[in-house]
């Protein structure tokens, strides 16, 4: 397991979900035609997972619907949806749809724009037909903060963002979030500081995001000391279900924890001999091909909304394992001590592990597993329970058929596999 230095806080962003429910028949064009009848209802939800509450005042009233033939006729048009009569006659035939925000913008600070498709639906003479369009973000999210070394150290700073489309300038106390076209972004972050001299003098930091893409959410971190050597740019990459860390820094972009990349692999909430608030642990093991950093992770048990934030770098490596305990007594290998925060019943709990989110209670689960569910083993004694490292997708690491007891010791009194790899379930 290597460790280094990596500062970062998570952000996430939701989606804006359209829903367009289209009874029809077609419209009357000429009464030879057959028609039928469409009825066109636009609702809006926000996902659970928006922190940016700007986001919550798009309208789909004031959203533009279209509807189209299958050869890409525009047939109907409607400025508004709240405009839409009840009934549309439209002829016999198969249509889309499609619906958007008026506000496509190639840069720009709070614009987020939505769009949507329905899937292609077909007009029947006399019947009705009923589909769904889900609308969006359909431009790249952008945010920029900056860490408290950047805040205390440096005199000014600022972060220009752009991309072919045009570029926004993040200053320093700027919180609101900018939008762009999609299309690699470009990053030229700017630190002033007093050489001590009077004279200003300026630290560069920049960084391209090739791949960004519409619907994610960029969250830029600015942290850089006056020492060299310590700047960096970091990017928390932020979807409505799944997060991704990626690191700009002079060694290239490095991906970050998404769900299911981290598993919780190994729980021991009784063990013998030592006390509960001592020998309590589990085990997190590295589902992917890439490093990930553990610091601001949140562990969280779920009955009493108990959550504690990973202060420490822990670099876990591609099948690496590490053990969070409740003291270093815990076992031989532990390699982050959370204390008193989690508590773990012998009777079992949820419990999950998310991203950091804004504020350490509105990040993206990267896994959980339910110890007091059906199949689970609970009120053991020294004991560990472990998931079978046959099993590396997320949703069966959750079922209590591949969970079984531990049977090699880790100390005179207990038995476990804590930091190793787990033994073959029967």
């Amino acid at each position: 397991m290597k460790k280094s230095i990596i500062n970062f806080r998570n952000g996430v962003v939701s989606t804006l979900i359209l829903t367009t429910f289209l009874t029809c028949t077609k419209k009357g064009i000429t009464e030879e035609k057959p028609t039928g009848f469409l009825s066109l209802k636009v609702g809006m939800a926000v996902a659970v997972f928006d922190v940016h509450s700007h986001l919550k005042a798009a309208n789909p009233d004031d959203f533009i619907v279209n509807i189209f033939s299958d050869a890409g006729e525009l047939v109907e048009s409607f400025a508004r949806a709240a405009d839409i009569p009840e009934n549309i006659p439209l002829p016999e035939g198969t249509y889309y749809a499609e619906a958007y925000s008026d506000n496509n913008l190639p840069a720009a600070f709070e614009n987020d724009y939505y769009y949507g498709v329905s899937d292609p639906f077909d007009i029947l003479a006399g019947q009705t037909s009923s589909i769904s369009i889900t609308c969006k973000l359909a431009n790249i999210m952008v945010s920029v903060i900056y860490s408290d070394n950047v805040i205390s150290g440096f005199d000014d700073y600022s972060t220009t963002v752009s991309n072919s489309g045009g570029s926004l300038l993040f200053a320093a106390t700027e919180t609101r979030a900018g939008y762009f076209s999609e299309g690699p972004l470009n990053i030229e972050a700017v630190l002033l500081f007093d050489d001590g001299s009077g004279t200003m003098e300026s630290k560069i930091l920049s960084g391209i995001i090739q791949g960004a893409e519409a619907g994610k959410h960029y969250q830029i971190l600015i942290d850089a000391a006056m020492e060299e050597g310590e700047a960096g740019i970091e990017l928390i990459v932020d979807e409505s279900y799944e997060t991704e860390l990626v690191v700009i820094s002079e060694e290239g972009p490095v991906a970050g924890p998404g769900t299911g990349d981290l598993l919780i692999t190994e729980i021991m909430y009784n063990p013998a001999v030592i006390s509960d608030t001592e020998g309590e642990w589990i085990e997190i093991y590295n589902n992917s091909a890439t490093d990930y950093n553990l610091l601001n992770v949140i562990f969280v048990r779920v009955s009493t909304d108990d959550r504690h934030t990973i202060g420490s770098d822990i670099i876990l490596s591609p099948g690496d394992h590490a053990v969070l305990a409740r003291t270093a007594a815990a076992a031989d290998q532990v390699d982050y001590v959370y204390g008193s925060s989690i508590s773990l019943p012998n009777t079992g709990d949820e419990l999950q592990l998310y991203t950091y989110g804004s504020d350490g209670t509105d990040g993206d689960l990267i896994c959980r597993v339910d110890y007091g569910a059906v199949n689970f083993n609970t009120g053991l004694s020294g004991v560990s329970i472990q998931l079978d490292p046959s099993i590396t997708d997320p949703a069966e690491a959750m079922d209590g058929l591949n969970w079984c007891e531990s049977t090699l010791s880790y100390s005179a009194d207990n038995l476990g596999t804590p930091g190793e790899a787990n033994t073959d379930c029967p």
